[in-house]
């Protein structure tokens, strides 16, 4: 549904988290063309002092916040002092997985959506308004959604692929999870097949599966 109606924001009050400024900017325009009251942060902190002051009806939550509490820790936070808040998780990344979060344990009720869908017209729009009225059947989570990258992998898959591509060793990584190089070197085959990678040298196999994870992750190749 494209169709957003200019007054769905009125008398809702929102706060928007997200580290990167041109991106908090774009956001809280969208929402405050739709007659939302929006109030924004960057950091955990700045979250948690900005909900004080709004008392805000909904939270739209980037994941990945750079070191620090994810947006599900600031999530998990505030709804233990205000269950009433509605939750909108806007990320980048396919699943909770790759914050290493059990998808399962997300915030009833909470939605999930990732960036690249917000070129849609009305998307952020139409998904804040469905968490906020609680109908489920119009609270986008896609992270469920069973053609998202890398989504046929499983946690463990998920985790030695992210260390891959945060340079660690097959050693460093079977340090880690108390485990052998071996072990971890048929963690990173099995992950190859699945998603149908050709797997040749042990080298080449970590720089696939390297870039596959950040591909998945939104996480630019130059970096």
């Amino acid at each position: 549904m494209d169709y957003v109606s200019p007054n769905v924001g009125v008398g809702r009050r929102i706060v928007v988290v997200e580290d990167d400024a041109l991106t908090r900017g774009l956001l809280a325009e969208v929402l405050e063309s739709s007659g939302f009251e929006v109030a924004t942060a960057s950091t955990s902190d700045d979250a948690f002092r900005v909900v004080r002051l709004v008392d805000p009806d909904a939270l739209v939550l980037d994941v990945d916040l750079g070191l620090g509490p994810t947006g599900f820790d600031i999530a998990d936070a505030l709804l233990r002092t205000a269950p009433h808040l509605a939750v909108l998780f806007l990320t980048q990344l396919p699943d909770a997985r790759f914050a290493s979060r059990n998808p399962e344990s997300l915030p009833p009720g909470s939605g999930y959506l990732r960036k690249e869908k917000l070129v849609e017209p009305g998307i952020l729009v139409n998904a804040l308004d469905a968490v906020l009225r609680g109908v489920a059947s119009a609270v986008p989570r896609d992270d469920q959604d069973p053609d998202r990258p890398l989504g046929g992998l499983s946690k463990t898959q998920i985790s030695v692929l992210r260390m891959v591509s945060l340079g660690y060793t097959n050693e460093q990584i079977a340090e880690a999870r108390g485990t052998s190089n071996q072990a971890v070197r048929k963690v990173i085959a099995r992950a190859l097949n699945s998603i149908g990678e050709i797997e040749t040298t042990e080298g080449t196999a970590r720089v696939v599966a390297a870039r596959n994870y950040m591909l998945a992750a939104g996480i630019p190749l130059g970096e």
